[in-house]
């Protein structure tokens, strides 16, 4: 068993166990220990150890798989404001790994600070309305059809550069995504929803269309 430099810095401990987790030039390898330095690494409350603790747990890499420890670590690392925790966190909500499914929790995570702007935080965002949206195929259809008349009020230069509303859209879109959790959750009606859905449009149409006319014919993309 090698001898740790020091058991109170956290730092030191986490930097010690990826080393046998990674495996070191001469070819180390241990993973009981490196999990057991991300345990005490993340008991002392270090973010980057709660984190790859979290994600180890997660994936089952050097250990089994334990969803609900996951979710534990992954939530203490994002309550230390740590990114890429919350993006885990966030996956694991959408999925409902370890839990039931949280849409609205995972959303709440990748808008935040530091989180947004993680490309892989966008996609999931966009999915996750994608999936709340297939699940009322007849208020898409409606959707669609709304987007087409928009469209085709378009010329050829407004339709190259305004992107569609749905499903990319403006870049703050939580009005949408929270609109199609109420009608999930009941709080709304489908008409309601649609009536919501089909005003944020044309909100964005016309912001979309007065940025180009101040932008003196270019347009910069929502």
């Amino acid at each position: 068993m090698p001898q740790i430099q020091s058991e109170e810095n956290p730092e030191l401990l986490f930097e010690e166990g990826k080393r046998f987790y990674c495996g070191a030039r001469d070819g180390s390898c241990d993973p009981d220990l490196a999990l057991n330095l991300f345990y005490r690494a993340a008991r002392l409350g270090y973010a980057p150890a709660q984190r790859l603790l979290g994600i180890t747990l997660m994936e089952g890499t050097i250990c089994d798989k334990d969803p609900e420890k996951a979710l534990f670590w992954l939530a203490e690392a994002a309550r230390h404001n740590d990114p890429q925790a919350a993006l885990s966190l966030a996956i694991m909500y959408a999925k409902g790994e370890g839990t039931d499914k949280k849409w609205d929790r995972a959303y709440q995570l990748l808008s935040a600070p530091g989180v947004e702007n993680l490309p892989e935080a966008r996609e999931l965002k966009i999915k996750l309305k994608e999936s709340l949206m297939g699940l009322y195929p007849k208020l898409s259809e409606a959707l669609a059809l709304e987007e087409r008349t928009y469209r085709l009020s378009l010329n050829s230069t407004q339709t190259r550069f305004i992107l569609p509303f749905w499903p990319s859209g403006s870049k703050d879109d939580s009005r949408e995504f929270s609109a199609l959790l109420d009608l999930n959750l009941g709080k709304k009606t489908i008409e309601e929803t649609f009536h919501t859905l089909r005003s944020l449009m044309h909100v964005y149409y016309t912001q979309a269309l007065s940025s180009k006319d101040k932008s003196g014919g270019s347009l910069a993309t929502p």
